[in-house]
């Protein structure tokens, strides 16, 4: 039996929500995915004092309103995704994300950037950030606003040289897999730090290395659409991605930093400091993580 793939999407009733059932709809239409959308209470009894005091059973109002919200996110997702809602109960909202996550045999985690961030950017808040430190599944990060195409035409992967890029590519490979869409490797080159090694010609390096590795990716890959390789110059790694041209019906992937433990995420500097320019839905994926097709 073919194993259908499944995205855990953080709901809760606000535009951060919002923005991350909208993710999660593009994702599904992507890889004919099927979306699990979870809304983790806590697991505290301590009642708020606005909360009148004949209300003696707390909890039940909470997973009363708490179903109603789902039943408003349901509404959000088209006739043309396979949906179901979920209420869970957790000491912390990315431990409950993470606990549905193993459930379900989750392939991603997708959630909405902070309230604050300004319109197509991210913000991180303490949810997405305790996910991008822990998660054992990728994580998509929808920025705010973000409204999910008719279809996602091209997958940006961001890859450096550092060891740990081939696991990054084996993720490239299975989300495009018999997929007509398009695929760019980058990589991004701080202009100041390229010439800060004299006699270094830090572009030309980076230019052959994505050379090898579409060649690596070609070797395994099934997908039918265009495959392409830009090195992008900044004097920052924000000014390198602003100089990017990014498509409204996009995403990007990154890997983690070396620093994370095995199948675990830990969002890198470099990574950290693209999402401040990032117009577009990025993935982080864990290091030497076992992705499953299609993911």
């Amino acid at each position: 039996m073919t194993r259908t793939a499944n995205y855990v999407v953080a709901y809760e009733a606000t535009d951060r929500g919002r923005d991350a059932v909208q993710l999660g709809v593009a994702l599904a239409r992507l890889t004919a995915a099927e979306l699990r959308i979870c809304l983790i209470l806590p697991t505290s009894t301590a009642v708020p004092a606005k909360v009148p005091a004949g209300a003696s059973d707390y909890g039940s109002l909470l997973e009363e309103q708490g179903g109603t919200w789902l039943r408003e996110a349901l509404d959000l997702v088209p006739p043309d995704v396979t949906a179901t809602t979920h209420l869970l109960w957790a000491e912390s909202t990315s431990e409950g994300l993470i606990r549905a996550s193993t459930q379900f045999d989750s392939d991603r985690i997708v959630v909405g950037a902070a309230s604050a961030g300004v319109l197509q950017r991210f913000t991180v808040g303490s949810i997405a950030n305790a996910l991008l430190h822990a998660s054992p599944v990728p994580v998509a990060l929808a920025p705010r606003g973000y409204v999910a195409p008719s279809a996602i035409t091209r997958i940006t992967c961001a890859i450096g040289t550092r060891p740990g890029w081939t696991a990054l590519l084996d993720s490239m490979v299975a989300i495009s897999e018999g997929l007509p869409v398009d695929l760019r490797f980058v990589t991004l080159v701080e202009v100041d730090a390229a010439r800060s090694g004299p006699g270094t010609d830090v572009s030309a390096a980076s230019a052959a290395h994505l050379a090898s590795v579409v060649e690596h990716f070609e070797k395994d890959s099934s997908s039918r659409g265009s495959v392409t390789t830009e090195v992008a110059e900044g004097r920052t790694v924000e000014d390198a991605v602003e100089k990017l041209d990014w498509r409204a019906d996009e995403i990007a992937l990154v890997g983690s930093s070396r620093l994370a433990q095995p199948s675990k995420i830990f969002l890198g500097v470099t990574a950290n400091r693209m999402l401040h320019s990032l117009p577009v839905p990025l993935i982080v994926v864990p290091t030497a993580a076992a992705i499953n097709s299609p993911s």
